[in-house]
């Protein structure tokens, strides 16, 4: 979300979230940058503060079929299922006083978790701006677009990644375009009758070969539907078969170096990604709907587990706790160590997420 967080956007991001700002989250945001960078100076990890974003998994359930998804794709070898409202609560309360952006998805749909907008309520009324990410089949009817505004939600991404039924379905397996559509004119509609600037609606394209000839009617589509922004996202790939199938030719809309259908899985490399460090280890963590503690979302199935928030940890303990330590020394040491580090987009200089804004919000 590094287009959220930019200098660019500070006084617009201000000005729209201000009331996640207090003066002990912005201390705690103080120290984090501060130990983040005597990180990169001495080359060990500091770790002052907490982190100021936390990405929360609603579920990892998914009503779609995605080829590259683990969720969607069947290749997730983690359990199912869905987080406990009691122990979201448990777990909010603990972090609110440092937290001013929560992220509410990771691996599957989020409102399959039928305590999701309880989940995005309980977050709003403690001051923090929520976001999700959502392949928006759950928004049906001008009531449930109205829950969901009345919810206090920030933002939403909706996936878009199609102009019509069949380019759409030939990645969103099982989906259906129209009802995607239907969604975001209702949120437009509720934000209309509820004369509200919020949740702004990104639609979000994740460009494929299949669709990249689309990327001009997407955009007009995103205006007419009235979105906020229309967000341009290279794909993630996991191997030269995959990268083959689905990577686009245009070179600005792939994340990779080279053509990594040419030379092989062991060579999938993202293009400009720094050799050490991962600046997400200080500001940002992800807890998976059980509890499990992960580095990030990158780590799909919690191969490097940080500890659980939700049975005998505090996640205070877990954030300074030897795991979290370890790990953050070797991607200090070398990044390119870790498989999933290899193929993340953290620093990627390049075009990963291209944010185009349809209004004024």
């Amino acid at each position: 979300m590094a287009y959220l967080v930019s200098a660019r956007n500070l006084p617009r991001l201000i000005e729209r979230y201000g009331y996640a700002l207090s003066w002990k989250r912005m201390w705690n945001f103080t120290k984090v940058l501060a130990s983040m960078g005597v990180s990169w100076i001495i080359r060990r990890p500091v770790v002052w503060g907490h982190p100021f974003m936390m990405m929360v998994e609603p579920t990892n359930f998914c009503n779609l079929k995605c080829p590259l998804c683990p969720s969607g794709n069947g290749e997730m070898q983690r359990d199912r299922g869905n987080m406990d409202l009691d122990r979201y609560r448990t777990f909010i309360d603990e972090i609110q006083h440092h937290v001013m952006l929560l992220m509410l998805w990771n691996q599957g749909e989020p409102f399959i978790n039928k305590g999701f907008l309880d989940m995005v309520r309980y977050a709003r009324e403690r001051r923090i701006a929520v976001m999700t990410s959502t392949n928006g089949h759950f928004v049906r009817t001008p009531e449930q677009a109205l829950e969901v505004v009345d919810s206090g939600l920030a933002e939403i991404i909706i996936s878009l990644d199609g102009v019509d039924q069949e380019t759409y379905e030939k990645y969103r397996v099982g989906g259906s375009l129209e009802t995607v559509l239907e969604g975001a004119r209702l949120l437009a509609d509720a934000k209309d009758q509820r004369q509200s600037n919020t949740p702004l609606v990104n639609l979000q394209f994740i460009v494929f070969s299949h669709n990249e000839k689309d990327l001009e009617q997407a955009e007009a589509l995103s205006k007419e539907l009235r979105a906020d922004k229309f967000l341009v996202k290279t794909a993630q790939v996991y191997g030269a078969d995959d990268a083959a199938t689905f990577l686009p030719e245009e070179e600005l809309y792939r994340r990779y170096e080279d053509s990594p259908e040419d030379t092989g899985d062991e060579d999938l490399r993202v293009k400009g990604q720094p050799a050490t460090g991962c600046k997400v280890l200080w500001y940002s963590s992800m807890v998976n709907w059980n509890g499990d503690v992960a580095p990030c979302c990158f780590d799909k199935d919690v191969d490097y587990s940080m500890g659980d928030a939700f049975n005998g940890q505090t996640f205070a303990d877990i954030w300074q706790g030897t795991p979290y330590k370890k790990f953050r020394q070797r991607i200090l040491d070398d990044r390119r160590s870790v498989d999933m580090c290899r193929n993340c987009s953290e620093g990627y200089r390049g075009m990963f997420s291209l944010v185009k804004e349809l209004t004024g919000n």
